[in-house]
């Protein structure tokens, strides 16, 4: 018969130290260990400890079936090169189990993701049903079994910048399906971004953005607007100049207020309307055009059709992606060298990265000829009046 064991602390000089040392059957880790106390009445609490896990430990023999006695000694044999006590192995076990129970299918949370209360652009809606779409194969797979490795298989045959777009949508997601306690995880954090090459940012010509204008003036007078405070004003043309009203476009004060309603960022903001800009808006008002509602009236569908057409009218074989946009960040920079206040007036968030895709965007002549693109009936010179019209 084994000797019980004393659990008695006992004092060691060398290292002036009370020491207790605890057999393996009591031991936390299921191995004998030596503990250290600075006092005797500290290694005497931790005696009464293991005195009570002792006795535990005798009820608990009492209960355990012979048949569950050689499982347990099973268990200790597979977990022994990993390191890991049976406890350990269990519990972890116990709450991965409870994690699958909890968790969704991906169409599942797919789905509570799209039926959030959200207002989103007509184009992230579409990128999000295209996401939908691409995530088809995994619609029955619960969220907590996909894993990083997983997703790339599946975007594999996107383009680099596609596929970024995808699984920023993807992040937002899982990160619900976190917030739900679906998953514990986003395996999308594990993932790297693909870094794009930064081209060159396109504008329209002075001769482009002249030949436009002039044709909506002549041609398609309710276009004129869209074309005048996007080339001059820097607005974006997707989401805030549709949904802008004339109400917000203040010219006498020579200033356009962007709600936060309306702009991208949620942000207020104030733009200032340049000299030639209200021109064209005085060509626009002397030809009957309405400054009473939305500036575009148009739907973006019927939008895209009317500019192709005027495209077609006046031989500007290419239309540039924000490029009335980033004609105006370009020739505004080069006239007025000021990132800082170009930042607040188009609603960007860094200056750095403003300076870094349009300095040296045009040249300083060319900048003063696009300030200076006017309808032929006007004459240069400032702008001391416009009597704006007012609704009925």
């Amino acid at each position: 018969m084994a000797k019980p064991h004393s659990l008695k602390p006992r004092f060691l000089k060398s290292r002036r130290k009370w020491v207790l040392n605890v057999p393996a059957e009591l031991s936390d880790t299921g191995r004998r260990r030596q503990l250290l106390f600075d006092t005797e009445k500290a290694a005497a609490a931790d005696v009464e400890k293991l005195k009570a896990r002792a006795d535990n430990f005798g009820v608990s023999l009492t209960q355990l079936t012979p048949s569950r006695i050689a499982e347990a000694a099973e268990a200790y044999k597979l977990l022994e090169p990993l390191s890991v006590d049976l406890l350990t192995a269990v519990r972890d076990y116990a709450q991965r189990h409870r994690q699958r129970n909890a968790s969704k299918s991906w169409k599942e949370v797919f789905d509570e993701y799209q039926k959030l209360p959200k207002h989103r652009s007509e184009k992230y809606e579409k990128e999000l049903k295209d996401a939908g779409e691409t995530m088809r194969s995994l619609d029955r797979k619960l969220v907590i079994e996909i894993s990083p490795k997983t997703i790339p298989d599946v975007l594999s045959k996107f383009a680099p910048s596609t596929r970024n777009a995808k699984m920023r949508i993807l992040r937002a997601v899982f990160n619900l399906g976190i917030k739900r306690g679906y998953l514990v995880e986003n395996p999308i954090n594990r993932l790297d971004f693909a870094e794009l090459e930064k081209g060159e940012v396109e504008t329209f010509t002075v001769g482009e953005t002249t030949k436009l204008l002039t044709a909506a003036l002549e041609h398609e007078i309710e276009l004129l607007p869209f074309l005048v405070l996007g080339f001059f004003c820097g607005i974006r043309p997707d989401g805030e100049l549709q949904k802008l009203q004339w109400e917000h476009v203040h010219l006498k004060e020579k200033q356009i207020v962007i709600p936060p309603s309306v702009a991208k960022t949620k942000r207020r903001r104030f733009v200032d309307v340049s000299n030639n800009a209200l021109l064209w808006l005085r060509a626009y008002g002397s030809r009957g055009g309405s400054f009473v509602g939305k500036i575009v009236p148009y739907e973006k569908s019927l939008l895209t059709k009317k500019r192709r057409a005027l495209q077609e009218t006046t031989g500007v074989k290419r239309w540039i992606q924000q490029g009335m946009r980033h004609s105006y960040c370009s020739y505004w920079l080069a006239a007025h060298h000021d990132v800082n206040k170009l930042v607040l007036q188009s609603g960007h968030t860094d200056a750095n990265t403003m300076w870094e895709h349009y300095h040296r965007g045009t040249t300083e002549k060319e900048a003063k000829k696009f300030w200076s693109i006017r309808p032929k009936k006007f004459t240069p010179g400032n702008i001391i009046e416009f009597k704006q019209p007012r609704a009925a």
